[in-house]
């Protein structure tokens, strides 16, 4: 399945002229990460630096080689999109810890793991401290995530299940 990281950088393109509308930065997803809602192209301007980004529901294909929309209007700015402020950016997530319910350390998440409708499907890992399934898999499933932390706070599993659950496309 393929992952957040493989989408970095790959062009956002206009169906209706051919034009490249810039290459995405980041993914963002849904507060209950269950989705991508959003890719970021970053910001334009010199120096009242805009933030944009394009909704997952105006992306017509998310491609291999490229992600196709209908037109460039459909690049906007955060405050144009309602909630876009409760939107959890892929980049926030490289790199935070995940530990069990008891606080023993298990992995790191490296990225997200996505389906073809850009549905969160789980995250792999990397630093992984947990030996077993979870060290052979090197991916952990949506599903046994119990809370998603914060920028200061580790995401939590039960371990068992986490080394249970299979990533299903």
């Amino acid at each position: 399945m393929p992952t957040v990281k493989e989408q970095i950088s790959k062009p956002v393109i206009s169906t209706s002229d051919g034009r490249r509308l810039g290459k995405i930065k980041d993914v963002l997803f849904d507060a209950r990460l269950s989705r991508v809602v959003a890719v970021s192209l970053g910001a334009s301007g010199i120096l009242s630096r805009k933030k944009l980004l394009v909704e997952k529901d105006k992306v017509q294909v998310c491609g291999v080689d490229a992600w196709l929309v209908p037109s460039g209007d459909v690049v906007v700015g955060p405050e144009q999109i309602v909630g876009s402020q409760e939107f959890v950016a892929a980049r926030g997530l490289r790199g935070r810890q995940i530990v069990s319910e008891g606080g023993t350390e298990i992995a790191t998440v490296d990225s997200v793991i996505v389906d073809g409708e850009c549905n969160v499907k789980g995250f792999t890992l990397s630093k992984v401290a947990a030996s077993g399934p979870l060290a052979q898999r090197k991916a952990i499933a949506l599903g046994a995530i119990t809370s998603f932390g914060g920028k200061k706070q580790p995401m939590t599993t039960l371990l068992a299940q986490a080394e249970s659950m299979e990533i299903r496309a």
